[in-house]
């Protein structure tokens, strides 16, 4: 029997001093296994103001070094957001705001870009599904369409140029399936396919404004901020798929067709010819690097598809000029050029060969390239003919079509009229000369 126990409850007599000690060292281990450690002993005001110093990159490292950061910083932003109103407002060219000017430019497209890397790392372990709904809440915040004064330029306007990189930095590293599961998204979180539709159905030019606003969405959201080729061709591809083989060709010219302010030259190609070599890349250039890049995306497009393509493109709204053509496929390169040219010959099309073959020697004259291209394009014709008749056809319905053309431009008294036709002369006797040299080759050697 304890005799302690019948005895009045006293405590037992101890150091202060020891009492103290063990409760600063209950407070540092309770402190240091704590999710934000010293950090959390901090009032959250505090820790707030602490973070309004930091930079968008320092919050992004932030919210990948634990959980608890994360969710502190994502506190933080939802009553300090990155994304105020007055810089989206600079974002918009209206009536009372200027554009930015070109040298602040880049300083609101790398704003977004450190925002995109911010959202990819706070949402790194979220579902597709959860981070389209940040994507698309900041694109709601930016389209023109949702403000009270529409864009008065929009060539000017920097706003779906920054969503552009936004979303491209948020994305980067994105599966395929997740990347489609984005364009959807963002489709049908606009009128965007609805406007598309509208565009593609009306003729062309009917809605200019429309038109620009369309060319402009898909290009700065989707293709223009593409770090690769391959990237480039899969988000064109995403763009083009959706429609018929006809409407395909009419996009690809509204995205990348010659541009005159706010309106899309439509009949520019089938009216005149480029005065440059600039101009020719200006109007064509973009055409033709698309058409590259779709050609080398061989998992959804086939030579077949781009030849069929370039047809509807040229012949859309009207039948292009044969120089242009020809610069068209100058410019999309050896191969592409020689299966057309084929499926021209084997369709028995020997006119519209004819046709191109002149305006090859035109254009390679003009633009100072070698002829052997033309002889080369017209050595892969000649392999798809095999009768020696339809040969001299061929070959004499060249030498027509160049009489043809001569007299068609000596007939003009305009000035430019003498340009053509120095170039034409030019360009016969540059072919002929080269048709002979190969003719006597054996006697010339």
């Amino acid at each position: 029997m304890d005799i302690t126990h019948y005895m009045p409850c006293k405590k037992p007599r101890r150091s202060t001093r020891l009492e103290f000690k063990e409760k600063e060292e209950l407070k540092e281990k309770s402190i240091q296994n704590a999710r934000l450690g010293f950090f959390d002993v901090l009032p959250i005001e505090l820790k707030f103001f602490i973070l309004k110093y930091m930079t968008v990159e320092d919050l992004s490292l932030l919210t990948i070094t634990s959980k608890a950061f994360r969710n502190l910083v994502e506190g933080y932003l939802a009553l300090n957001p990155v994304l105020k109103k007055e810089v989206i407002d600079r974002l918009h060219v209206q009536s009372k705001y200027l554009p930015v000017p070109v040298c602040k430019q880049s300083d609101f497209v790398m704003l977004f870009s450190r925002l995109g890397l911010l959202v990819k790392r706070s949402t790194c372990l979220y579902s597709t599904k959860d981070r389209l709904k940040f994507i698309n809440e900041v694109l709601i915040k930016l389209l023109c369409c949702n403000r009270t004064e529409s864009c008065e330029d929009l060539n000017k306007c920097l706003a779906m140029t920054c969503f552009g990189k936004f979303l491209h930095t948020v994305i980067a590293g994105w599966d395929d399936c997740e990347c489609v599961r984005t364009f959807e998204s963002i489709c049908s979180h606009t009128s965007l396919m609805k406007n598309v539709e509208l565009v593609l159905r009306a003729k062309s030019g009917g809605h200019a404004r429309l038109e620009l606003e369309i060319r402009c969405f898909y290009r700065r959201v989707f293709l223009d901020h593409c770090g690769s080729l391959q990237d480039r061709a899969f988000w064109l591809t995403r763009v083009l798929k959706p429609w018929p083989l006809v409407y395909q060709a009419r996009l690809l010219f509204l995205l990348y067709g010659p541009l005159l302010g706010d309106e899309i030259l439509w009949c520019e190609l089938s009216e005149n010819t480029p005065v440059s070599a600039a101009q020719s890349s200006q109007h064509i250039g973009g055409l033709a690097s698309a058409l590259q890049i779709l050609h080398h995306y061989k998992q959804e497009w086939s030579e077949d598809d781009i030849i069929s393509i370039i047809d509807e493109l040229t012949s859309s709204p009207e039948e292009w000029l044969a120089e242009n053509m020809a610069h068209l496929l100058i410019l999309c390169g050896d191969v592409i050029t020689s299966k057309l040219l084929i499926s021209k010959a084997i369709n028995g099309r020997m006119l519209e060969l004819s046709s191109l073959t002149t305006s090859f020697c035109v254009v390679c004259v003009k633009n100072s390239l070698n002829l052997n291209y033309v002889i080369t394009m017209i050595r892969h014709v000649l392999t798809v003919i095999d009768s020696v008749k339809d040969r001299q056809t061929f070959f004499s319905s060249i030498m027509d079509m160049f009489k043809e053309l001569i007299i068609d431009i000596h007939e003009f008294e305009e000035e430019q009229a003498n340009d053509d036709m120095f170039y034409m002369i030019t360009a016969l006797v540059e072919f002929t000369k080269k048709i002979i040299n190969l003719a006597f080759k054996d006697s010339l050697s």
